[in-house]
This record gives C-alpha cells, sequence and structure tokens, in this order.
C-alpha cells in the first residue's frame, strides 16, 4: 500500500515539475566541448569553415518571382558594416528580371547559419520568397555579361557582429590534380560544401547566356576562360566559391556540364577580381559595365609543350604567344604580326608570360593613365617600351 501511494504521489509530483520547469524556462548557450579530437582538424576542415565565413547565399527578384544563388564576400570593413560581393551575373541580371535591369529587382544575400530562405510556389505559378533572418539588401554596383561577373554592394549592421569575413584570394594560380572545396546555395537548400579535383586548370567553355527562355536559333553565346573540377555543382551554386586546400579562393562557381556528372566550372579568380576590380574602378567614373584596354593587337598561342617539375612533382604548360594582327596602341610602339610576347610589367608586379590568357588577364587590371612595360622579339631581336595609357585606349565591354 506504501508503495502504491508513493507512486501515486510521483505521479502527481513530475507533471507539476515538468509544468513547473517549462513555465520558467532560462537557457543559457553553452560552447561545445573541445576535445583533442575536435582540435586537431585536418586542413581540408579547417578550409571548408573558413571558406563558409566568406560565402553568402543570394536571392534576386524576377518577374515570376524569385531565383537563387551564391556570391562571395571580396571585401568587408566590419567597423562601417560595408561590403562588397563578387557573384555571376547571370545571377542577377537575366532576362527574367526585370527587362534585364538589377537595379529595379530585390537582391538578398544570406550568410552561413542563418535559418535560409526558401522558394515557395503562389498558385498563380510563381516563385515567392519564404524569409528565414539575416536577411542582407544588396545594392548592384555592376557587370559584364562578357565575363559573367557582378558586384554587389552590402551596408548592415549584422555585418559587424556576424561570422563574416572577406575571402582570401590565393596568390597561385589553379593547379592540375589540387583538391577544391566548392560552397554555394544548391537547388535553394541553403550554403554547402562538396569536395572534388581540379581536371583542367584552364581552358575555354562557351555557354548560352540568351535572355529567352525558350530555346531559338538566335540564341546568344559567350566563352570565357574557365577551371574544370568535378565537385559536383547544382542550381543554385552559381556566384559561390571554389576554394583550395588552404580555403583560399581560386575562383567563382558559374557552370554545370549539361548530360555530364560532376563536370563544373569556374571563372579563374585573376579574371574575377580584375573584372569586379574595373566594376569598382568604372562606377567611380560614373560608368556602368566593363572599361577595357584596348591593346591593338590579336594574339594566340602556338607551340606549346607540357614542362614537368621535379621539384614540385607538377606539370606546366608553356606556350608562345605570338601577335597574329597589330594595329591602334601597341602598333605606334613597333609590335607587329609575328612577334613573340614575353613579359609585362605594371608598378612592382612583373609578370614572364607561359600562358597566352595571362596577357589578357594582365590588360584587365591596366585603367586609363597607367603606365606599363611591355617586352617581346621580333625578329630585330628583344624590344621593350614603356606604355602610358589614356582614356581614348579603352571601350565599354558590355
Amino acid at each position: 500500500m506504501k508503495k502504491l501511494k508513493s507512486f501515486l504521489l510521483m505521479l502527481i509530483i513530475l507533471p507539476c515539475a515538468f509544468l513547473f520547469c517549462a513555465c520558467n524556462v532560462q537557457t543559457t548557450y553553452h560552447s561545445p566541448t573541445i576535445t583533442e579530437e575536435v582540435v586537431i582538424t585536418s586542413d581540408l576542415t579547417q578550409a571548408t569553415n573558413t571558406a563558409m565565413m566568406s560565402t553568402v547565399a543570394i536571392f534576386t527578384e524576377t518577374r515570376n518571382g524569385y531565383s537563387a544563388g551564391a556570391g562571395v564576400i571580396y571585401s568587408l570593413n566590419k567597423e562601417s558594416g560595408e561590403a562588397y560581393i563578387i557573384t555571376n551575373y547571370h545571377v542577377v541580371v537575366n532576362g527574367d528580371y526585370f527587362a534585364g535591369s538589377p537595379s529595379t529587382s530585390t537582391i538578398y544575400a544570406q550568410p552561413y547559419g542563418s535559418a535560409y530562405c526558401t522558394i515557395g510556389t503562389t498558385d498563380f505559378g510563381s516563385t515567392t520568397l519564404i524569409k528565414g533572418n539575416n536577411l542582407l539588401s544588396c545594392t548592384y554596383v555592376g557587370g559584364s555579361k562578357t565575363y559573367d561577373i557582378a558586384v554587389l554592394k552590402v551596408q548592415d549592421d549584422l555585418l559587424k557582429t556576424y561570422a563574416l569575413q572577406a575571402a582570401t584570394i590565393s596568390k597561385s594560380t589553379a593547379k592540375l590534380g589540387s583538391t577544391v572545396i566548392a560552397i554555394g546555395n544548391p537547388n535553394f537548400e541553403g550554403l554547402s560544401a562538396t569536395r572534388g579535383t581540379i581536371s583542367v586548370e584552364s581552358e575555354e567553355i562557351t555557354v548560352c547566356v540568351s535572355d529567352e527562355t525558350v530555346p531559338t536559333a538566335n540564341q546568344e553565346y559567350i566563352s570565357y576562360r574557365a577551371i574544370r573540377f568535378d565537385a559536383p555543382i547544382n542550381g543554385g551554386n552559381s556566384g559561390g566559391g571554389l576554394y583550395n586546400e588552404k580555403g583560399e579562393l581560386i575562383g567563382i562557381a558559374s557552370a554545370s556540364g549539361e548530360d555530364l556528372e560532376n563536370y563544373s566550372s569556374a571563372i579563374p579568380i585573376t579574371v574575377a577580381v580584375n573584372v569586379a576590380e574595373n566594376i569598382l574602378y568604372g562606377k567611380e567614373k560614373g560608368l556602368n559595365g566593363l572599361y577595357k584596354f584596348n591593346s591593338g593587337i590579336t594574339f594566340e598561342a602556338q607551340n606549346s609543350q607540357t614542362i614537368y617539375e621535379e621539384t614540385t612533382g607538377l606539370l606546366f604548360i608553356k606556350e608562345d604567344i605570338i601577335v597574329t594582327n597589330s594595329e591602334g596602341v601597341l602598333y605606334t610602339y613597333g609590335v607587329r604580326n609575328g612577334d613573340k610576347i614575353v613579359s609585362v610589367k605594371k608598378g612592382e608586379i612583373e609578370i614572364e608570360l607561359s600562358r597566352a590568357y595571362e596577357l589578357e588577364d594582365f590588360f584587365l587590371s591596366v585603367y586609363p593613365g597607367d603606365t606599363f612595360i611591355i617586352t617581346w622579339v621580333s625578329a630585330d631581336g628583344n624590344e621593350t617600351e614603356e606604355i602610358t595609357t589614356s582614356s581614348s585606349d579603352y571601350s565599354i565591354i558590355a
């Protein structure tokens, strides 16, 4: 009988205790227990965590609702709460985006760890944005369809306190066989990371950028240089970061191969940064687009060969940069058809050219009034000239 009374008493007391606790909830944050196993993580684990702090999900308003992508924090001033984000042009400018005018679209960025936005469907078939938290309103600064790069600006006090940082830009080029980390917003499910390997360090790809949603014979295509890798990316990864094993940014994810599994491409970071800086420079001058130096020459790679470097165990490609047509600025300085361009220098930066794309990338970084030195080999031997550019040497590239 005593046991029965005790049991009944417990039945009365326990619910009351739970009710009491529920009515007087006080939560205190406890940091995870740090064990040696957690601290001694792999370099890739640390690199992924570092990279995640510089990647954001992007949501863009369209005529039919919203679409999603990703972006990378290029610069961040925590004191002022200001940041610039690099993303793909097609993430924020598209035929569905109010006649291709991103200035009239609402664009949000959202950092890792947020209650992510999701995309729903209305009764009329359009998409709607189901908002989460930590939404950062973005302003479109400028972009280039030709290079598929755009720049966004964020001004928000959340940047002062949230665990965010600007991406560390890699100073070395992508290496064949290197492990890479791709971070994006696949299928609008929030930021996530995949890992893979670089299979081609530099190649030219062609993608459709037509504003029309239905394929036609008049589709518009662009070609640009890209890194090929096999980390899986899906719709929503566009504009996100491709990072190396140190968590350094080496590219901006841009495309995946149709009907090809794990065939992914990213715009090399040298191109993305040069284009972004060019856009920001142009914005200061009241321009909207890419302010490109017209060298007056066309060139191509010839005599390509593979070089194995025993000290590093890496393969490198070496090619001659041969002028195929010369006119304009460089023609006036003596560069002629058949000449071989060997080096360029601007300020303290000197590049001994081994790939044709390095010269193209360099010209993106030359602005009106800049002085640079170019060296080439002609029939008469080595020749060097110092060139100072003027605004008449430039054109706006869409």
